[in-house]
């Protein structure tokens, strides 16, 4: 009876290893970044820069202000889980031209955060080691804006002049866990690129109004502000969003979900 009854206990004691074991790793939610390492294969290189991360379900974006000028670094793309690493196919960045594809060893990942590893990372010509360390800041609030989105269409409409329409932006946003961020590459005046990003915090209110707060942007002057932006649903897969500045100018912009 005793043997029998061990053998039970050590099958449940395996079954739930095996439980644990094969857990798939959930990445959907908002990190921000605090500590950013660099090695070059001779030393560590400790980097000072804020960067926040969102996840869905299968995308994943980071933005964060250059080291070295007041421009933007960022990336959108999909990813997908591979015995236990992360494999991120960035399609858009910094670097229009540029596609990246980086394979992540998560060396933790619980409700406080994780450290992801790229253990080769080439920059110009030579590989580095690049190490991250991220805090779990999101929320486990909801709303029909979670996602990825590219922005198809916008309409500048000055308090006095006349409208300006772009109807080929290459904008990206993406919002999750009560967090958000949007970056573009555009051209300047003498057609050199420009990269631009901002991320915050949203409260959506279940109808058509978003609130949402710039924590970091490469607009200086945004920072610490919060706008009340109309939103209006189409459906699941389009929106259109509207934000009345100070002197009454108005940005009105359209937005398609990306495709998973």
């Amino acid at each position: 009876m005793k043997t029998v009854l061990g053998i039970i206990l050590i099958t449940l004691v395996i079954a739930c290893q095996q439980e644990k074991t094969d857990k798939p790793l959930s990445m959907s939610g908002a990190y921000t970044m605090t500590r950013q390492v660099l090695n070059d294969g001779t030393k560590d290189s400790l980097l000072d820069r804020s960067q926040l991360k969102i996840f869905t379900d299968k995308f994943v974006m980071y933005a964060s202000p250059n080291l070295t000028d007041s421009f933007a670094n960022f990336g959108i793309g999909k990813y997908h889980v591979t015995d236990g690493k992360i494999v991120e196919e960035i399609f858009y960045t910094t670097s229009p031209d540029q596609r990246d594809s980086s394979v992540l060893t998560i060396e933790s990942n619980n409700k406080n955060g994780y450290k992801q590893v790229i253990e080769q990372l080439p920059i110009a010509g030579k590989n580095y080691k690049l190490e991250e360390e991220y805090q779990n800041v999101g929320s486990a609030i909801t709303s029909p804006l979670d996602g990825a989105w590219k922005q198809v269409r916008n309409v500048y409409v000055p308090s006095k002049g006349d409208s300006s329409v772009n109807k080929t932006p290459v904008e990206y946003k993406i919002y999750q866990s009560g967090y958000f961020i949007w970056a573009t590459t555009t051209k300047d005046s003498a057609q050199k690129n420009v990269s631009v990003f901002g991320y915050g915090t949203f409260e959506f209110d279940g109808k058509n109004r978003s609130k949402e707060t710039m924590m970091n942007s490469t607009f200086v002057s945004t920072k610490g502000r919060t706008y009340d932006v109309l939103v209006e649903m189409n459906g699941r897969n389009a929106y259109r969003q509207t934000i009345t500045f100070a002197n009454g100018d108005r940005s009105i912009e359209y937005y398609e979900r990306i495709p998973s």
